[in-house]
């Protein structure tokens, strides 16, 4: 009898304890799941070290009594531990259990905090949006000036006040995020700078003008994607982290254009003049750049994934940290090419002119060398080890072609190791 209310009694306080825990809230338990796991673990293992203390004490009475009077035996003492062993189960269960449905909540409560505030966030693009729409009727009334003074003007040239009116226009049309495929834009851009060029571009203005338009006005950021840009003349423009995406560039003239971060995914570049311009860190994955002139062009840390570069002009092109796997780069020109840290995983480099270039820390993994010139390229001192490790196709006519000297770079003669056409 005194055992059953022994074991009500244990269920008595595992449902106390489990509703102590399930309805009250404490803000470490809320923050800080590592704290929650680690409270149950302290107190399951407070509450055995607690029963194990009760039984011994139990048991050592009850050796004393069976000593003194010789009235109990052991089994009364195997039925207790018994007991306590259940409700140490009991205890142990209960925590877990509350420990799981504390935890189950706290994810369901964060996940609504973050569903709120991208529906603010998603708000607060719409009001940007809204705020924004000012911005057309001044954008119209400007291009409305300036196609006056050009049907007044038989040359299509703009005076300096016009110029300033569109310079001023292009700084004040701002950039904003907005949602594209019910999510937020994760770059800012300004779909009204993007309208602004085009409708510019249509005008037939002179090319003085237009190139006086192309150093004042500001262009950054503008939205121009899928926009029809072919064999146009924006030499020197700056289209810094412009959204190009898609868009037809093709025999355009970009010599000496900042495109730094712009997304060019897909864009269609062939036999477009990019020399001297800047793509550093700039997204030209799947891009069309076949028989672009990209002499001293700067495409560090850019991202060229299977971008076709057929027969492109590279010389002394800097490609630092760029990332070219799958890249197709058939019989291109990449003599004096800086490709230190690179990646042509995959990539077609057959027939290609690497002769002169720096290839420290490049990776050449199971691209294709097939034909590929390297007469006094710089490399790594290992260069024949990984050779073998990236399995490249034409690694053995390579390894039978060029062999690795020690020579000396710069004006200081720093050492290096350069790749040596054999018999030459």
């Amino acid at each position: 009898m005194k055992g059953k209310k022994q074991l009500l009694l244990g269920l008595v306080f595992g449902i106390l304890i489990g509703w102590v825990f399930g309805f009250l809230r404490f803000p470490y338990l809320e923050k800080n799941v590592s704290f929650l796991l680690g409270f149950i673990a302290s107190l399951i293992f407070v509450s055995l070290l607690l029963m194990i203390w009760v039984v011994w004490n139990r048991r050592s009475l009850h050796g004393l009594i069976a000593q003194k009077e010789g009235a109990r035996d052991s089994q009364s003492t195997s039925k207790t531990l018994l007991i306590w062993m259940v409700l140490s189960g009991i205890v142990a269960l209960g925590s877990i259990v509350i420990g799981l449905n504390i935890y189950r909540e706290n994810r369901s409560f964060k996940l609504q905090i973050q569903n709120h505030d991208s529906e603010m966030l998603k708000m607060k693009a719409t009001i940007e949006l809204l705020q924004k729409t000012n911005q057309e009727p001044l954008m119209s009334n400007i291009l409305e000036e300036v196609g006056e003074e050009l049907k007044r003007n038989p040359a299509r040239t703009l005076t300096d006040a016009t110029i300033n009116k569109i310079a001023s226009l292009s700084s004040f049309l701002q950039s904003y995020q907005f949602i594209e495929q019910d999510s937020l834009s994760k770059k800012k851009y300004s779909k009204e700078r993007g309208q602004l060029l085009q409708a510019l571009l249509l005008m037939n203005i002179d090319s003085s003008s237009f190139a006086q338009i192309k150093r004042q006005a500001v262009f950054a950021e503008a939205d121009l994607r899928g926009a029809d840009l072919k064999g146009l003349d924006l030499s020197g423009i700056s289209l810094k982290d412009a959204h190009l995406k898609d868009a037809d560039l093709s025999g355009t003239n970009l010599k000496g254009a900042n495109l730094g971060g712009a997304n060019l995914w897909g864009a269609n570049l062939n036999r477009a003049n990019l020399s001297n311009a800047d793509l550093q860190m700039a997204d030209l994955t799947w891009a069309q750049l076949n028989e672009a002139t990209l002499s001293l062009v700067n495409l560090n840390e850019a991202s060229l994934l299977n971008a076709q570069l057929r027969k492109a002009d590279l010389n002394h092109a800097s490609f630092r940290f760029a990332q070219s796997g799958g890249a197709m780069l058939n019989e291109a020109n990449l003599t004096n090419v800086i490709l230190q840290g690179s990646n042509f995983t995959k990539a077609n480099l057959s027939q290609a002119d690497l002769s002169d270039s720096q290839m420290g820390g490049i990776n050449f993994s199971e691209a294709n060398l097939t034909g590929v010139q390297l007469s006094n390229a710089m490399v790594d001192g290992d260069w024949s080890e990984k050779l073998k490790e990236w399995h490249p196709i034409g690694e053995k006519e390579l390894s039978k072609s060029y062999t690795v000297e020690k020579g000396t770079f710069g004006k200081f003669n720093n050492p290096v190791s350069l790749l040596r056409k054999m018999g030459k």
